[in-house]
């Protein structure tokens, strides 16, 4: 029963973190940046109307607000579902993680509509010289060695813990686990490879600035391809342990500490106090 409460508890955390605390933070720096360096002053950071920005935050803030709604009736349902005795809480495990990919589907929108005016930035840009950065860039410049490490470490022990709870046999459900592990590792790689080596996404940004989105986003990839493993452990363990009452808090606590690694890390390495926005003036 005790673990019945602590999983409601947990599951409602995910709702307020993901659709809630976050979209709120993201919604007042949007608000705080429009503020302190308005578009008469500061034109090359905006390379779309403010009224256009404006309405992007609220379409974001908006469509969270109705998966939260979305999210409070689905763990209402079940928490009717578990105290009825209908199912219990092992064969519901899997409703928070739906949940998660729905509540993703703001922060992939945001992120597409960035990538989008990055680009109109870069097309609006006229400057002809183009600033080289003196030090050359390299993974280790920006991430600890032993960070990396532990995510290869982990990929590989993770790996070999899926291939030993199934008696090294391949079945359907293993391989698409292996290859779900797979492609989200190497689209760490990927993006890794592109941050470090690829064209830059603002024109107008300083190298210290674009130093620290950098180091930032490393350590998130890395942090989340950790994080990824341990998941994949802790969900072929299951069976293994008889941990099915508990699967639910581990599928819960996953897409948490997804949007922690990733969209808080980002809000906490590139606080607006410390950008450089004196590149952007007119």
């Amino acid at each position: 029963m005790e673990t019945n409460y602590l999983a409601y508890l947990v599951f409602l955390a995910q709702l307020i973190l993901l659709s809630y605390y976050y979209p709120t933070k993201i919604a007042g720096r949007i608000k705080q940046l429009l503020q302190d360096y308005p578009v008469s002053a500061y034109p090359k950071l905006y390379p779309q109307s403010e009224a256009k920005i404006l309405s992007g935050s609220l379409r974001f803030q908006w469509l969270n607000w109705v998966i939260l709604l979305l999210g409070i009736f689905s763990l209402g349902l079940l928490i009717f579902t578990v105290e009825q005795e209908l199912k219990n809480t092992a064969q519901l495990a899997m409703v928070p993680m739906f949940l998660g990919l729905v509540q993703a589907i703001p922060y992939v929108f945001l992120e597409l509509s960035n990538c989008k005016q990055f680009r109109v930035m870069r097309a609006l840009n006229n400057q002809s010289k183009r600033q080289a950065e003196l030090a050359p860039r390299n993974l280790f410049s920006f991430i600890s060695p032993a960070k990396v490490f532990i995510a290869v470490a982990l990929f590989i022990i993770c790996v070999l813990s899926m291939l030993y709870f199934e008696n090294f046999i391949l079945s359907l459900d293993l391989i698409v686990l292996l290859a779900a592990m797979l492609l989200s590792n190497g689209l760490f790689v990927f993006m890794t490879i592109n941050l470090l080596y690829g064209k830059k996404k603002d024109p107008h940004q300083s190298a210290k600035d674009r130093s620290k989105v950098i180091r930032t986003n490393l350590n998130s990839f890395v942090y989340t391809s950790i994080l990824i493993s341990v998941y994949f452990i802790l969900n072929r363990s299951v069976d293994a342990f008889n941990w099915q009452h508990i699967e639910i808090i581990f599928n819960s606590l996953y897409w948490q500490l997804v949007i922690s690694f990733s969209v808080g890390s980002l809000l906490r390495g590139t606080r607006l106090s410390e950008i450089n926005f004196e590149v952007y003036r007119a």
